[in-house]
């Protein structure tokens, strides 16, 4: 007798271990096949995982159900991609079904019955029966017009209009009978449709090329290296990366260049050669947003060996490039976070661009971060991770400065152009020489000088909206969102208050709800009200806004960018989208209207965002032959990060940064995992949290920490006690070795999991997490 061990597709906690069932005589397994298998009084989705002939003891005399049937062995999970979804799971803490999910999108779908004629429209008895009963062969028809000749049973109930009842009556007399089949969330596509809506045509992105230059320095017009002879330092970091790729083990490699260095060309340099060795390679950026115009640069040399991924394409069209990359016709992947996944053959290096953006963290379980995943990656086909940066993050500079992982670094920008000079303006100053803008006198100036010289600049602003708050300067009432107990931010454009987590939306009052005063303002700068500011300040200029509420869709952030990149607007208001690998040869001005909204979140990450956010900011302006400059207005200009930045000195600001994160045992001194319990009612998300403390705190008296070096923060609310209607508290875990510190957690996970405070809490586990709030 076969037997298969199973994983099932339930993202339930309870659920989350290894199914034993028998393998019919009919049915030939392998690892990786999806099939469907009862599991209760239901059937479900569940992945092979192997098969065996030996039953371990604790199963052994237990009667085993049989696999029912096999969803599709035309596209198995590739045995490395299996064993990366195990890991995943236990790294992120979350259920094995939610991690193979992020891991093989194919798996989306469900299992459900449907029916199934016994007979055919030709058969003698169906003919007779249209004459005799003309109603029931209306209704048993449905099936012949199907495509498939059946349907799921809920749509045939609906489009014959039979009930439960008469459906029984006709398998019992052998009219119909009923088939669990797997029903796939991902539409139908085709190859074509791929292409169309995931590449723009050859001809409109050579133009783009031609227009945009290479965001680090190069022109994108010049694609190939004999077109193009590298710097010493560009040609120094290939030697470096292409000399680990050459060892065949995996590594870990840095690449530290300054902002205009030329990393891209360092990627498209070291991704040729190993395509050319008959390596494939993934390369990783920070947005969906920039994925087009980095395709464009390596287009035109690799061809359709080039696909792009990301979650905003189609499911059925995602499915498709899916296949595409599984038969082998694809060499290099671009995309977004998800795009760590790509099932390369032969895979041999993976890129992240900009490795310090948040962006690389997945939000949503498995709450995986692209970095550790694409390292899993590299370790299981010994290839090379390389993570480029201006600003790397503090861990990825740590780990390079103490040998663990290797390290390039670029000092100077592409052509020896000079990183941009920085004026730092003190708006305390400013506010006594009684300027009430929210733009110095220095700002304004250069400003003006730039639209006289129609040379362009860039204002940016970490906040997006009209007002932060709106609020009564009489009782002190502030404008709250009902369901997440956080300011509601005002917008011009619609004039309504909207909250930035759930999207709830209200008109602004007149008059304060709280006390009828008529003193009620909006407060704050938002992007919006900038650029209010700025059309009147200069009425002549010609401004354009990009963040997330002018660019919804993909669309409008292209059609912003082209027009501000064809020169035809002045000025481009902003948020830290700007900050991301955008090139504007004729921006010669960076301003930075309030950095102090960057260094005072409460997170111990703050200061080393502001920095990194600063400095990329920066580095848009003077890129091309014209010098640029850049402004940044503060209130606090003797803040070392804010000083720092100015002086584009990152090693001084990591070794400040890392002797504070020492001192208070941060990452990467220690390991943190945020528990975060949600529910609607604020008492039971109370209990529960104080219920998981107690079973951590008893994991710890029973020493299940074998390097007892473990510290329990909390339970306390979160940052943001309350979001999207629902209470939030949480527990923090630390810990200076991370794999005895998340089995530990995961014990105590597991038997919280049992107790009854944990009905109907939602749980949300981060290792490492980015954010605090």
């Amino acid at each position: 007798m076969q037997y298969a061990e199973i994983l099932v597709d339930v993202a339930n906690r309870r659920l989350d271990q290894i199914f034993h069932y028998q393998v019919p005589p009919s049915l030939s397994l392998q690892a990786g096949m999806r099939v469907i298998v009862p599991l209760g009084h239901r059937q479900v989705q569940g992945i092979v995982l192997r098969t065996t002939e030996v039953l371990p003891e604790e199963v052994k005399g237990c009667v085993l159900k049989q696999v029912l049937g096999v969803v599709d062995d035309a596209f198995a999970i590739p045995e490395d991609l299996l064993k990366l979804a195990l890991w995943m799971a236990e790294r992120t803490i979350c259920p094995i079904a939610q991690s193979l999910h992020a891991v093989w999108p194919l798996m989306k779908g469900k299992v459900e019955d449907w029916v199934v004629p016994l007979v055919s429209k030709e058969d003698e008895d169906v003919k007779t029966l249209k004459f005799l009963d003309p109603e029931f062969y209306k209704g048993f028809s449905v099936l012949f017009r199907s495509r498939q000749k059946a349907l799921p049973l809920q749509v045939f109930l609906k489009r014959s209009g039979f009930n439960q009842g008469k459906l029984e009556e006709l398998v019992k007399q052998g009219w119909l009978r009923l088939e669990s089949r797997f029903t796939s969330g991902i539409p139908a596509g085709s190859a074509k449709q791929f292409h169309e809506e995931t590449r723009l045509h050859e001809n409109e992105g050579i133009e783009s090329t031609q227009r945009d230059g290479d965001r680090d320095g190069n022109d994108r017009s010049t694609q190939r290296a004999e077109h193009w002879k590298l710097t010493s330092e560009q040609a120094q970091a290939c030697q470096r990366i292409e000399k680990a790729l050459a060892e065949k083990v995996y590594q870990t490699i840095l690449l530290h260049g300054v902002t205009g260095s030329g990393k891209t060309e360092v990627y498209r340099e070291v991704i040729a050669k190993m395509i050319a060795q008959g390596g494939t390679a993934i390369l990783l950026v920070p947005e969906i947003s920039l994925t087009s115009q980095v395709e464009h640069y390596f287009q035109k040399q690799f061809g359709k060996q080039v696909i792009v991924l990301h979650s905003g394409l189609k499911s059925g069209v995602k499915a498709n490039a899916w296949q595409e990359i599984i038969k082998g016709q694809i060499k290099l992947v671009i995309g977004a976070r998800s795009a760590v996944f790509a099932p390369l053959p032969n895979l041999r290096l993976i890129i992240l661009d900009e490795e310090h953006e948040g962006a690389y963290r997945q939000d949503e379980n498995p709450k995986y971060h692209a970095r550790d995943v694409a390292r899993k990656r590299m370790e299981q086909h010994q290839g090379v991770v390389v993570l480029g940066s201006a600003t790397p993050s503090l861990e990825a500079y740590a780990a390079a400065q103490t040998g663990q992982i290797g390290f390039a670094k670029m000092e100077h920008r592409v052509a020896d152009r000079p990183l941009p000079p920085v004026e730092i303006v003190d708006m305390r100053e400013e506010l006594i020489k009684g300027n009430r803008s929210m733009f110095s006198v220095a700002l304004q100036s250069k400003l003006r000088l730039r639209l006289e010289k129609r040379e362009q600049s860039i204002i940016f602003l970490n906040r997006r909206g009209y007002s932060t708050f709106v609020n009564c300067r009489e009782c002190g009432y502030v404008a709250r969102c009902p369901d997440c107990d956080v300011a509601l931010t005002y917008h011009s454009q619609g004039q309504v208050m909207r909250c930035h987590y759930c999207n709830h939306e209200e008109a602004p009052p007149h008059n304060c709800p709280e006390c009828g005063s008529r003193y009620i303002r909006f407060f704050g700068q938002g992007t919006q009200r900038v650029e209010e500011e700025l059309r009147g300040l200069f009425p002549q200029a010609r401004i354009l806004r990009l963040d997330w509420d002018t660019t919804r869709n993909q669309e409008n952030y292209e059609r912003i960018l082209t027009a501000f990149r064809k020169q035809d607007a002045d000025i481009l208001v902003g948020t830290q989208m700007l900050a991301k690998g955008l090139d504007f040869p004729n921006v010669t001005l960076v301003g930075v209207v309030a950095a102090d909204q960057l260094l005072n979140m409460p997170d111990f990450r703050a200061k080393e965002r502001a920095f990194q956010l600063l400095t990329q900011v920066a580095g848009r302006t003077g890129r091309s032959n014209k010098p640029g400059e850049v402004i940044i207005q503060t209130y606090s200009p003797q803040n070392r990060a804010i000083v720092l930045a100015s002086q584009h000195d990152y090693p001084h600001f990591f070794w400040d940064e890392i002797k504070y994160r020492k001192e208070r045992r941060y990452p990467p001194f220690t390991h943190i995992i945020r528990v975060v319990l949600l529910h609607e009612k604020e008492q039971t998300v109370i209990r529960a949290a104080h219920s998981l403390t107690e079973y951590l705190r008893l994991g710890i008296l029973n020493n299940e920490n074998e390097n007892n070096d473990l510290v329990i923060l909390g339970p306390a609310p979160a940052v943001l006690s309350r979001l999207k209607n629902k209470f939030r508290w949480q527990v923090l875990v630390k810990g200076k070795h991370l794999e005895p510190l998340s089995a530990f957690l995961h014990q105590g996970v597991q038997k919280y999991a049992q107790d009854s405070s944990s009905q109907g809490v939602q749980l949300s586990i981060e290792v490492d997490p980015l954010y605090m709030g």
